[in-house]
């Protein structure tokens, strides 16, 4: 927490307005952040010769007598330099450096009357949950340690727009008080009623207040503590009209609002201190695992890994998790839900509902904004909302384009996993602002040299099993160009090199390249022994088969991420593939080629073939590309950006 702004000069006015026992170790705590500050600190008591030895001495001094307006109008009098007065009305325990964050901000803007701050005991502002007092602080915390958490944990909200001050301790602007003319002598008996009166009359001269919440106060409890507060107590909200008619029509609607700024901001600051509650929306999670699965479990283990995470829910098909899923339901953090209808009956409240996968379908936005404060999409990429040829019909494939439009318009947030698949969502002129768009990579660090494998059997049965081959992963849509793969493969054995060729991925009932890999193998008259084409193929059959290839080719020209290369890399096999969008912003090769040709593509393949150096280099680059893409990282990432789209208001 950093000190108080060189030229905000900050003093202490404690009022004592109760039994002064009550007061010993809140004199204590200002008193010392009067010392590390060179504060000055005054004490207003209601009997100075009974409170002043039982508070001791030091630095701290004592008005003359009892009197709220008095003792503020001296201060300000016999300390001309100070900016901004800490008044403190009840017994409290404060942070280091309590007002160095708003003392800065009221000598920014001169407009600012007040800044309150989120305590265990401050009406609207009762941290953690608005309007309800505690007499303790979240669990595992102090005033120290919570506002350290606060203000270093982003986003960082800065200073919150309010209707009026409220708590035991608020930060009073000097020039504020001299142009309103201080506070109503007739109110002294009342601190709290004083404070609101003196900020209503701020506001009708067109004066702000603000709210701290990255600052936490511990209000220490005693007999009678907290009370009814002014703005709650009829009588006193009766006089408090009749200063300033307007009251307390917007401080009630904000003070019941789950979208006013401060309420936002009281959100934010919960998930910081008592960690965010995630709903996945995994209906992804069949029998297969391919990109998509691999991406939504990883992206569930890494999350369950963070401290920050309280709980995480899986809402995946017949609330059965697969078996390449089945260790996440090991964490106490995890909770299982059945994903039919996108429904998730049974969910509790949560902070964010995230669909970290194509929103290809219908989503009951309704009832997702019923279930979570926020609600984000993942956009892996545009391909099926280019590609037609996906779609089983022209009218099916307008349905997807409105999907995902629909996404665009109701999601709180857009999350993408590539700078190219975001440039391609704003390029498309999307119902989202691009602000309202997050950048947050794949990991790329899944798998490693110790995973288990499984060699294909189909390839013990063709007696392949000791043959060098080239691999093609991934599934048969047309944009995978495996026709082309097997062009390459071809003009790769014509310049004598024994080669077979592996071809893994399931096969797509529409927009599949099967009609032009047939054309293709046609023309690899005597080489059909020595390919072989594999379904879709276990987590350990992918592992033997991207850990045994020579060269892992790659030849896609439409990508969202692009996870192969990475893979490979990860089992020491080279890649070669097309440098282009993801692949070249992810990657570093300048010596992959720019273009599909199966000239370009062969060359390069057949120098990773044939060249240990140059495959080294390969497999060297690619990994010193993915050094920054893991799992880990990906999951800091994101909740960062569930924080961030927290502390924004929810999309109408």
């Amino acid at each position: 927490m950093g000190e108080q702004g060189e030229g905000a000069k900050t003093g202490i006015l404690a009022v004592i307005n109760g039994a002064p026992r009550d007061w010993v170790d809140s004199i204590q705590s200002l008193e010392r952040e009067a010392l590390r500050n060179s504060m000055p600190i005054r004490v207003a008591a209601l009997d100075n010769v009974s409170a002043e030895p039982l508070l001791g001495g030091g630095v701290v001094r004592f008005a003359r007598q009892w009197s709220l307006s008095k003792a503020t109008a001296e201060m300000l009098a016999e300390e001309p330099e100070l900016d901004s007065v800490l008044l403190v009305i009840a017994p409290v325990s404060i942070p280091r450096d309590v007002a160095s964050r708003a003392s800065d901000w009221m000598q920014g803007d001169p407009r600012i009357a007040t800044v309150s701050f989120l305590s265990n005991a401050a009406g609207p502002f009762s941290f953690p949950y608005s309007n309800t007092a505690s007499s303790h602080c979240i669990a595992q915390h102090d005033e120290e340690s919570l506002t350290g958490l606060l203000r270093t944990t982003v986003p960082d909200q800065g200073a919150v727009p309010v209707s009026l001050p409220a708590g035991s301790a608020v930060l009073i602007s000097r020039w504020v008080m001299t142009a309103v003319g201080g506070f109503e002598p007739t109110l002294d008996a009342n601190p709290a009623e004083s404070i609101a009166e003196l900020a209503l009359r701020a506001s009708r001269r067109g004066f702000q207040h603000r709210l701290d919440a990255g600052t936490y106060v511990f209000c220490q409890w005693f007999d009678g503590f907290p009370g009814v507060a002014p703005t709650e107590d009829g009588e006193a909200r009766h006089r408090l009209h009749k200063i300033e008619s307007s009251f307390p029509a917007l401080y009630d609607q904000q003070k019941q609002s789950a979208v006013a700024a401060a309420a936002i901001a009281m959100d934010v600051a919960r998930s910081k201190a008592s960690g965010l509650r995630v709903l996945i929306d995994a209906s992804c999670l069949g029998p297969m695992e391919m990109g998509t699965q691999v991406q939504t479990v990883e992206l569930a283990r890494a999350l369950l890994a963070k401290a920050d995470v309280a709980s995480l829910t899986l809402a995946v098909p017949n609330g059965v998790l697969p078996s390449y899923a089945e260790d996440l339901a090991a964490s106490a953090k995890v909770g299982i839900l059945d994903a039919k209808d996108l429904w998730f009956n049974g969910a509790e409240m949560v902070d964010i509902l995230h669909r970290p996968f194509q929103p290809d379908c219908q989503i009951p936005w309704g009832r997702w904004r019923s279930l979570a404060k926020r609600t984000v999409v993942t956009l892996q990429d545009l391909i099926a909302y280019r590609i037609g040829a996906y779609h089983a019909t022209g009218e099916a494939w307008l349905r997807y384009r409105h999907n995902i439009a629909d996404a665009c318009s109701y999601a709180d947030a857009v999350v993408v996993i590539s700078e190219d698949t975001r440039y391609s969502v704003c390029e498309e002129r999307m119902d989202i602002s691009a602000d309202q768009i997050y950048t947050v990579m794949n990991g790329s660090d899944h798998l490693d040299a110790d995973d288990i494998e499984t060699a294909p059997l189909p390839l013990i049965e063709r007696g392949m099993i000791a043959s060098r081959f080239l691999l093609v992963l991934g599934a048969t849509y047309a944009h995978k160009n495996r026709d082309l793969a097997i062009r390459v493969w071809k003009q790769i054995r014509d310049r004598g090199h024994n080669v077979a060729l592996i071809m893994a991925g399931a096969n797509v009932p529409k927009g599949s390249s099967r009609v032009e890999e047939a054309i293709a193998y046609r023309a690899t008259v005597g080489a059909e022994d020595m390919a072989l084409c594999l379904p879709d193929v276990s987590s350990s059959v992918r592992t033997w088969l991207l850990r045994h290839a020579s060269v892992v080719l790659y030849p896609t020209s439409a990508e969202g991420f692009g996870l192969v290369p990475f893979e490979a890399a990860a089992m020491g096999t080279p890649t070669a593939h097309v440098r282009f969008g993801p692949l070249q912003e992810l990657i570093d090769d300048p010596g992959a080629p720019g273009h599909w040709s199966v000239d370009a593509l062969a060359n390069y393949t057949e120098k990773l073939l044939t060249d240990p150096a140059a495959a080294k280099e390969n497999i060297a680059r690619i990994l010193r590309s993915g050094e920054q893409l893991t799992w880990a990282a990906t999951a800091t990432k994101l909740v960062e950006t569930y924080r961030r789209v927290l502390s924004f208001a929810p999309r109408n």
